[in-house]
């Protein structure tokens, strides 16, 4: 008799526990809310009908930006690239563009610099923000024959640096971001395709390993590239940081179909990302 009640008296306390710790996560889930919300563009070349419906499917989304990342062009002509930009600008969504190394070819061809043409139209190809405690780096390292600049490296040092090792008192102090994203064209590792980041260069593979060890000895949260014409995720070699690619908005060379990004950011600083097919 007493084993019977001693059972009933635990069996309830034992799911008495379990309801309180369902209630907490549910209260948890309540008080968490999406505090950053934005779409990720990337390879629409020059199927800019797509790449507008993107963006209006992006903008019923309610994001607070768009990040492209390249490849809005085949050969990266004046003429292409600003039909490309009066996409962007049409949606009236607010916007942050880096190239694409399609978007460098023409301007190349003509003895120019490679960005010449993307900067006439877009401006600069690379880019830092601060949002509610989140920093976004992007970083240009489309051109596949000279990889990252001299400029964009400090560019992104000196983005990096300002609360690299400093301990979590000197962190508030320095209002340090709750979440690093870094962003560019191409990948600097895949753990199975060899269309990366230094494919066809030894220079630019050397920089790219040198790119992988910046965003993990950085704590980096998350890499971000498009190029591949694929979703997926997976970690750098260190399995320290999260890296995404970003499917193709484009139809063609595109086995999963027109596609897009979108990170959301909550107030506890989880994320997560969302492969988007267009419709």
């Amino acid at each position: 008799m007493i084993l019977v009640i001693l059972s009933i008296v635990l069996g309830y306390s034992w799911a008495n526990t379990i309801s309180e710790q369902k209630s907490q996560i549910a209260n948890q889930e309540l008080k968490k809310t999406t505090i950053l919300r934005f779409a990720i563009v990337s390879d629409s070349h020059n199927d800019n009908e797509l790449l507008g419906k993107a963006l209006e499917q992006a903008k019923g989304e309610g994001i607070n930006f768009v990040v492209g990342l390249g490849d809005y062009t085949n050969i990266g002509t004046l003429d292409e690239l600003r039909v490309a930009k009066a996409v962007f600008d049409g949606s009236m969504l607010s916007y942050f563009a880096s190239s694409g190394d399609h978007d460098l070819w023409d301007s190349r061809n003509q003895g120019n610099e490679a960005i010449n043409n993307f900067r006439q139209v877009f401006g600069e190809s690379s880019h830092s923000l601060e949002r509610d405690g989140i920093q976004i780096v992007i970083l240009d390292n489309s051109d596949i024959y000279n990889g990252i600049d001299s400029e964009s490296w400090e560019f992104l040092n000196r983005a990096l640096a300002k609360c690299s090792g400093s301990d979590e008192q000197n962190r508030e102090k320095l209002k340090c971001s709750k979440l690093t994203f870094v962003m560019a064209h191409k990948t600097p590792f895949h753990p199975e395709s060899k269309h990366v980041m230094g494919e066809n260069s030894t220079v630019v593979a050397n920089q790219a390993n040198g790119l992988i060890q910046l965003i993990e000895e950085n704590n980096v949260d998350g890499f971000f590239s498009g190029d591949l014409h694929f979703f997926a995720q997976f970690k750098t070699p260190a399995d320290t940081v999260k890296i995404t690619t970003i499917g193709a908005v484009t139809e063609e060379r595109n086995f999963q179909g027109p596609r897009f990004g979108l990170v959301t950011v909550y107030s506890d600083y989880t994320w997560e990302v969302e492969d988007v097919e267009i419709r």
